[in-house]
């Protein structure tokens, strides 16, 4: 099955689960678990989990409509699959599906994470903050339900929550989430994907300020658990924010607009074991950042 989620995120990950997969392989113990910080479309976690790479995943985002959306496909599944096979896909239910989404409080799951679905199929790029498909005056090339195939999206949707006993959904502050995790350090691979140091407060809700960016890095560098992080390459990264930790440089498929290669960075938690990047992470273009010889390197144990 090519597509898994049923989300549609711009520079989505799910193309790095072959080699977060390869990553998990290589740990001493193996973990049999996976955490996402910033699930947004958890095109990896979700792909580990089909194909059986690991036990269990934890899903988390801080975004009420998207982690409402999440308990939605493993808790209300055929609810919100009926949902989207019947609901009317309009300008005028994209006005009401935007006031739900930027109006969360006291929503119930099923009302709120369809909204969130609905705008992310409909939307440009699936940002949820964004104007739809088409333009609000229907004039584009493109209309609002060019994203919104139902029957594909409703069998994603089914077919996910047959997985729902192996899936814990929170909507957790990411640095709690990180810290709630510690005690099972040994069993999980955590990866953090926060929105990007620029941009980043235009193509999510839950954006992060400078200082969040340097919480995160502190709580980062503390942590037992062993984790990869990805970031836009900003020279912050290196020289501040991650200093002293292996990173490199990769190349990914963006598609938010205009489809695009972009430049990343990844960077490794010290308690990482690290096997070679080539030709897994990314598109396979990629260059070393930092010094990849740190603590434990894929020889030093």
């Amino acid at each position: 099955m090519r597509y898994i989620s049923p989300l549609r995120y711009p520079g989505g990950k799910a193309r790095l689960a072959p080699y977060i997969g390869h990553l998990m392989v290589r740990q001493r113990p193996r973990p049999r678990s996976y955490a996402e910080a910033f699930a947004g479309g958890a095109g990896a976690a979700l792909r580990l989990l089909l194909d059986e790479e690991v036990d269990h995943i934890y899903i988390n985002d801080l975004d009420p409509g998207v982690a409402a959306l999440w308990r939605c496909i493993f808790h209300h599944t055929e609810d919100l699959a009926v949902m989207v096979e019947s609901e009317e896909v309009s300008i005028d239910a994209w006005h009401r599906h935007s006031e739900i989404y930027r109006a969360p409080q006291g929503r119930a799951d099923i009302e709120l994470g369809f909204s969130t679905f609905f705008l992310n199929r409909c939307n440009r790029s699936g940002i949820l903050r964004a104007r739809p498909i088409g333009g609000l005056d229907q004039s584009g090339e493109w209309k609002i339900d060019a994203r919104f195939n139902r029957e594909a999206l409703a069998q994603r949707i089914r077919n996910l929550g047959k997985y729902s006993a192996r899936v814990s959904v929170s909507q957790k502050d990411a640095r709690a989430f990180i810290k709630e995790l510690e005690p099972n350090r040994e069993d999980i691979l955590l990866y953090v994907d926060p929105p990007y140091l620029v941009q980043g407060d235009r193509l999510y809700l839950d954006s992060l300020t400078e200082s969040d960016h340097a919480d995160l890095a502190t709580i980062l560098r503390e942590t037992p658990l062993r984790w990869l992080l990805t970031y836009d390459a900003d020279k912050r990264i290196t020289e501040q924010l991650y200093k002293g930790f292996r990173c490199v440089e990769f190349s990914i498929l963006h598609t938010a607009q205009i489809q695009r290669t972009g430049v990343e960075y990844a960077v490794f938690g010290n308690q990482l074991i690290l096997p070679e990047v080539t030709g897994i992470i990314g598109e396979g273009n990629y260059r070393w950042m930092t010094s990849k010889r740190k603590k434990r390197t894929q020889e030093s144990r």
